[in-house]
């Protein structure tokens, strides 16, 4: 009998292993999603019921645990036609970064399983109608789909999409170096608090711009100097010479920076640069920063430098605040006023989200 019943929970586990691969339960034919009519106030984001697409060739329909709110999300919600009627034939599902399981495989899609944990991008830019992030299920090209990290939450990776792969792309061509000072305009954000922990991790002095409420939180991912942008300017108070600066907030403190940075030193910004001309009469390089570029193979292959990062705790992700997904509309003005620590997220399946 003991010999038998191991035999049993042996099939049984082959059986489980091999159901992964093979199609799970339709899903749904609708779903609920927060969809954008028009642009404006939060107003035009309402809770609807939508069509669940079918993932095409290449594609991957995903069961969406948790996504999060970009400051993107809210300018495109602004719009050309902020505060007025127009747009109002524009409809749209927001959401840019996700994270949850694999719903099914769309033909030729070999690297991924059913039921896998997931975190992924959606390229809006080449989005199929009413497919976004804020919403039960989303489909997402395959090459954009990474593994979601082991210890990370579901909220957690979906914090990660967008923020995380920017700071990789950002820092991958500068080649940080031990001893190097970094200078980080808007630290405490998404992207900011990422570049942070990737340039302590290669040994650099990580400075940056954050009002005095973040001081335990870059304290504890190992930020070495914080300054109170609302009580100096950063430009008077940091000591030259900045070997890098990132910047994060825009145009106007960009061209600041260039005052701390040291001759042939590098200004990479994601909001915003000096002209050339400043940037040649300063003798540094302003390289040209950014979102990852809305190409599926380029984001997957940064997803999965970012999973390696946190699980090699090497990155994490601070969640400054969770809604839910009838919340999305508070949830967007929430990061809208600014000041966010790490990363406000949409728990779309509620305590699942929290899970790993």
């Amino acid at each position: 009998m003991a010999i038998l019943k191991k035999i049993l929970l042996v099939i049984a586990a082959l059986l489980a292993a091999a159901s992964l691969n093979t199609a799970s339960a339709a899903p749904p034919r609708e779903q609920r999603a927060i969809v954008q009519s028009g642009f404006g106030g939060p107003e035009v984001l309402t809770l609807q019921r939508v069509p669940v697409l079918q993932p095409r060739d290449g594609e991957v329909l995903i069961r969406v645990y948790a996504a999060s709110v970009n400051p993107v999300d809210w300018k495109v919600r602004q719009g050309p036609g902020a505060g007025t009627s127009s747009g109002s034939d524009f409809r749209s599902i927001p959401g840019r970064d996700i994270a949850g399981i694999v719903e099914q495989l769309g033909a030729g899609v070999s690297t991924l399983k059913i039921g896998e944990p997931v975190f992924a991008l959606i390229d809006h830019d080449n989005a199929r109608p009413l497919n976004g992030g804020y919403a039960e299920y989303t489909v997402v090209p395959a090459a954009s789909v990474a593994p979601k990290p082991h210890l990370a939450t579901y909220e957690q990776a979906a914090g990660l999409g967008v923020t995380a792969a920017t700071a990789v792309r950002v820092l991958e061509p500068l080649q940080i170096k031990a001893g190097q000072r970094v200078f980080i305009d808007g630290i405490a954000g998404g992207v900011g608090s990422a570049v942070a922990q990737i340039a302590k991790g290669r040994g650099a002095y990580v400075l940056g711009t954050a009002t005095a409420k973040h001081d335990a939180y870059l304290n504890s991912i190992g930020v070495d100097e914080v300054i109170d942008y609302t009580a100096v300017k950063f430009e008077q108070t940091v000591r030259p010479p900045v070997d890098v600066v990132v910047e994060t907030v825009g145009v106007d403190t960009a061209t600041r920076a260039l005052a701390i940075l040291k001759k042939g030193g590098v200004l990479v910004s994601i909001a915003g640069a000096p002209s050339a001309a400043q940037c040649a009469a300063a003798g540094v390089s302003c390289p040209e920063g950014g979102h990852t570029g809305g190409d599926a193979i380029n984001e997957g292959r940064l997803l999965g430098q970012v999973a390696r990062l946190v699980d090699s705790r090497q990155l994490s992700v601070h969640i400054d605040a969770s809604y839910s997904l009838e919340q999305a509309a508070e949830a967007q003005e929430a990061n809208r006023q600014g000041n966010t620590e790490g990363k406000i997220i949409i728990d779309v399946a509620g305590a699942k989200a929290k899970t790993r």
